[in-house]
């Protein structure tokens, strides 16, 4: 839980609300958790991961959901093309993909769920979201416009 909520504190993934403006609130906000998993790295040794997601149940007004998705068969003749050829290849995994896009057109407002770090453990503490986070209805279409604009600035097409 510490390693998650400082990389979601040092991404500047939402602001805190001061009381009054929480009060002034025309909207509800969303909910959120904590999701435990345990993990095998592949020297046998067990972790356990948290990751804080947002009720998207909870969600009614949203934008545009989807993000384009490549279809196997597509990556398959690729990987076929660089063996034939000889090609380089190269892997990339961004860590907290769907952490990086800004949250510029809507105001989504979260509350922190209980076990966040002291100094924002005040009770049903309000944030607004400047990033997207998990379970966002938008996130992977944020995320896909952010990575296609990066792309695109380095001469991709």
């Amino acid at each position: 839980m510490e390693q998650e909520s400082s990389s979601i504190m040092l991404n500047h993934t939402f602001s805190a609300l001061n009381s009054r403006e929480a009060r002034q609130l025309q909207v509800k906000p969303i909910g959120s958790n904590w999701v435990y998993k345990t993990q095998q790295n592949p020297d046998g040794l067990k972790r356990c991961t948290a990751q804080l997601v947002m009720t998207g149940y909870e969600q009614t007004d949203f934008g545009e959901t989807c993000a384009p998705v490549g279809k196997p068969t597509r990556f398959q003749y690729l990987i076929s093309l660089i063996g034939r050829y000889g090609w380089n290849m190269d892997h990339l995994d961004v860590v907290t993909a769907l952490l990086n896009p800004e949250i510029n057109d809507d105001d989504i407002y979260m509350t922190l769920p209980e076990g966040w770090p002291e100094g924002l453990n005040a009770p049903k503490l309000i944030v607004r979201l400047r990033k997207a986070l998990y379970s966002l209805k938008q996130a992977p279409g944020l995320w896909h416009d952010d990575i296609n604009a990066c792309l695109l600035s380095l001469g991709f097409t």
